[in-house]
């Protein structure tokens, strides 16, 4: 049996979702939410020490990461392949996904504070208060990344320099799928699921200039495609809970 925490909006945890439903795969959900900071808890925090989501349990075995994630579960339920057969386009579907996870999502997050208003659910808050959350907070990177914005905010200058390296790795993208319909090989793969949230984040934030198709046309051929997919349409989204 697959059990799954995540929450309904989570970029990382809609990865597995839409890799979990290209598989024909049933499991358990177990909503995570981020906003009442149910990810912090201590039971949750034992199951995933960095205190984000998503974790997949499968049988007795925890895995954190949702790249991670997406490739153990093609590798033990191997149909239909996400992974192209060839070494060297499984080699470049690693590097696609860290470029995502190390470039994209981590400049995407700094712009998301400030156009999905993240740093109101740190409004009301008494110093004592905050002090206390911040404390529970596993990661002592994300700690003193939360005290760093809530003491300064983050600058015009540091979102435009976010969104400029992100419109890199969209440029990268334009240029690979100028010659083809998918990231690696011939058809899609787990590159493609592992970026595909981020785009309709970009759309979501109102991020104009990062979703101009008539900019990046293959681009916005490819997201049309992917919008078309099984594991899309039955994976992206999730209904909140009540």
């Amino acid at each position: 049996m697959i059990k799954l925490y995540h929450m309904h909006t989570s970029t990382c945890s809609k990865r597995v979702r839409i890799t979990l439903a290209e598989k024909n795969l049933e499991w358990e959900s177990v909503h995570i939410d981020l906003a009442k900071r149910e990810q912090i808890e201590p039971d949750y925090v034992k199951l995933n020490p960095n205190g984000v989501v998503p974790t997949l349990i499968h049988g007795d075995r925890v895995l954190n990461e949702s790249n991670v994630i997406i490739q153990y579960l093609d590798e033990v339920f191997p149909e239909p392949p996400l992974t192209p057969p060839d070494p060297y386009d499984r080699a470049q579907m690693r590097i696609w996904m860290d470029i995502f996870e190390h470039r994209l999502h981590k400049n995407i997050n700094i712009v998301s504070w400030v156009r999905q208003e993240r740093y109101k659910r740190w409004e009301n808050m008494s110093e004592n208060e905050v002090e206390e959350v911040l404390n529970k907070q596993p990661s002592p990177e994300r700690r003193e990344l939360f005290r760093k914005r809530l003491a300064n905010g983050v600058s015009q200058e540091d979102i435009e320099f976010a969104e400029a390296r992100v419109a890199d790795v969209l440029d990268l993208m334009e240029d690979r799928l100028n010659s083809g319909p998918w990231l690696c090989g011939d058809a899609m793969s787990l590159a493609d699921i592992s970026v595909v949230p981020f785009i309709e984040r970009f759309e979501a934030n109102k991020m104009s200039k990062l979703v101009d198709w008539v900019l990046r046309p293959s681009l916005g051929n490819w997201w049309q495609r992917m919008q078309h997919t099984k594991g899309y349409k039955e994976g992206f989204y999730f209904p909140p809970p009540d």
